[in-house]
């Protein structure tokens, strides 16, 4: 009898679906700590090409998080400081979530296509 790892094949695990679902996971933003965990949990055994995605989702909550914080941090210093803070932080938090949406986009299309994003250890598109 074979020991199956359970972390290949199937939907939840190191396979292209699992990454798709992951990149549709995260700009509902309350779903994206589940995309977190498949990255991390299944990115180990994975081949090159299927890691290369996982750090590709990693970087984009990354990204996700930290431009949030920032612009969240800046919207409320502004309430009480001045209201181009806030309007600053404004931007930054629309400048993410667009950014995060081209990220998932493009790392969807790539992941459809079976190749791995191109630059995917920066934070850029």
């Amino acid at each position: 009898m074979q020991n199956k790892d359970k972390r290949t094949g199937g939907l939840f695990g190191s396979s292209f679906s699992n990454i798709v679902l992951c990149y549709a996971f995260i700009p509902t933003f309350f779903l994206s700590p589940l995309a977190l965990y498949f990255a991390v949990t299944f990115s180990e055994p994975a081949e090159q090409r299927i890691f290369a995605h996982y750090y590709y989702i990693r970087t984009t909550i990354a990204l996700m998080v930290i431009g949030g914080c920032t612009g969240s941090l800046l919207i409320l210093l502004g309430a009480d400081l001045s209201s181009l803070l806030i309007l600053t932080g404004l931007t930054v938090v629309a400048l993410t979530a667009v950014l995060t949406i081209l990220r998932c986009l493009k790392g969807f299309l790539c992941a459809y296509k079976g190749e791995p994003p191109r630059a995917y250890t920066s934070y850029l598109l």
